[in-house]
């Protein structure tokens, strides 16, 4: 199995998602929600091919729908990187 690393954007982008998300939701939800996405990180670490070719972004990255964002990843050759997780509304040549 393929491990996966955060950059320091998802680590940052997934605390902000956890603030929003108590604010909104409240902390059982929000831990279900974050539970959702670990288990995202760790199957595209199974199968890293699991996600979208997002080449037009740029040349081997790809993407994978959690809940209301989108995680956007790498494939080297021992891991996956977590190049960050955004929300559906966040245009991604904006921000990656």
């Amino acid at each position: 199995m393929t491990q996966y690393i955060l950059s320091p954007e998802a680590q940052e982008s997934l605390k902000q998602i956890k603030a929003y998300s108590i604010q909104q939701f409240g902390e059982e939800r929000t831990r279900l929600y974050l539970q959702d996405i670990l288990n995202r990180f760790r199957a595209l670490a199974a199968n890293t091919y699991l996600g979208l070719i997002r080449d037009e972004l740029k040349s081997g990255y790809f993407s994978s729908f959690v809940g209301t964002h989108t995680i956007y990843y790498r494939i080297k050759s021992d891991r996956i990187e977590i190049i960050d997780v955004l929300h559906q509304s966040m245009e991604p040549e904006r921000h990656l």
